[in-house]
């Protein structure tokens, strides 16, 4: 009998430990999404008005976290299969995972995992518009991207559960590549786009709005979590790993469906708290005029609105914060 190849055995070691490194990052990441569910379902039910985007806030994080919660389901009992109930199987976990792609656990986790970023990037391409002042032109490129993407996931689903279609399984890797490469040009437009928005549009903001409330749209953190920053900054690790074919990719690709989440949960969140950027807010930032009467809940912020300030606001505005 052949002695076992030395560098071989090193090489699947350490693919073991990335595939546990990750699986340990997607229930932290899931955590944490989970935190943020909580705390938009507390908002959203203290909300005094219900309107049209109230119930599309309800319909986006309805289907956005029972998928996340399926997907992080599925990773941790194949998971266990793998390294507690299969770890002495020939090949270790690793070989475990690549002859049970099969397995019902993991196709339905793999189903989340591809639905998820479908909603996920439906928010940011809105996000571009409201931004952009629903400038349509603006969503085209980005649009082609995300079709593109949407239709290679598709094949990249099928080779990744049904390893015995050879031929798609052998061009799994190109499927790969394709559809995360497609991802990051998706989501580093996006974030280039807003972020370069939000600046340019600083000094219009704090004319109109003053420095303290403009703070609330131009900040940091507002262009980071706005942007979705995080996510595409995450992605981009993951590709650029993926292409030095190093072990580690995978501490980046398998929390990558709850990383994603979080970002869109942290925008959807600021949307329910009234500090998100609203079709109103861009249209008076673009004309200089902002209307305060007339401006919806969802323009201004009307929380958390320090004591020193609260007298410049209108009468209308300082009745109603709470």
């Amino acid at each position: 009998m052949a002695s076992e190849d030395p560098s071989s055995s090193s090489i699947s070691l350490a693919q073991e430990r990335a595939c546990f490194d990750g699986t340990f990052v997607s229930t932290l990441a899931y955590g944490a999404l989970l935190m943020l569910y909580f705390q938009l379902t507390q908002v959203l039910l203290s909300r005094p008005n219900r309107g049209r985007m109230y119930w599309a806030i309800v319909a986006y994080s309805s289907i956005l976290f029972p998928l996340a919660t399926i997907a992080i389901g599925g990773l941790l009992k194949f998971t266990e299969l793998a390294y507690v109930d299969h770890h002495n199987d020939p090949g270790g976990p690793v070989a475990f995972y690549t002859s049970h792609l099969t397995n019902r656990i993991h196709v339905l986790s793999q189903v989340s995992i591809t639905l998820v970023p479908w909603i996920g990037d439906i928010l940011m391409l809105y996000r571009v518009m409201v931004v952009w002042n629903y400038k349509r032109w603006i969503v085209i490129f980005p649009g082609l991207l995300y079709i593109s993407r949407v239709a290679m996931s598709i094949p990249l689903l099928i080779s990744q559960t049904r390893p015995k279609d050879t031929g798609l399984a052998a061009k799994s890797p190109i499927f790969s590549t394709v559809f995360y490469s497609l991802c990051v040009s998706l989501n580093l437009f996006v974030t280039i786009m807003i972020s370069a928005r939000l600046y340019m549009m600083r000094k219009k903001v704090e004319t109109i709005m003053g420095k303290l409330h403009a703070s609330f749209y131009t900040g940091f953190t507002t262009i980071l979590v706005e942007s979705g920053a995080f996510f595409t900054i995450w992605a981009l690790t993951y590709v650029i790993l993926m292409s030095l074919r190093s072990p580690m990719k995978e501490v980046f690709l398998l929390p990558y469906t709850h990383v994603l989440g979080i970002t869109r949960m942290l925008i959807v969140l600021r949307m329910a708290q009234d500090r998100a950027w609203s079709k109103e807010l861009a249209t008076a930032t673009a004309s200089g005029v902002l209307d305060w009467q007339v401006s919806s809940t969802h323009s201004i912020p009307l929380h958390d609105v320090p004591a020193s300030s609260e007298a410049s606001l209108p009468r209308k505005y300082r009745e109603d914060s709470l």
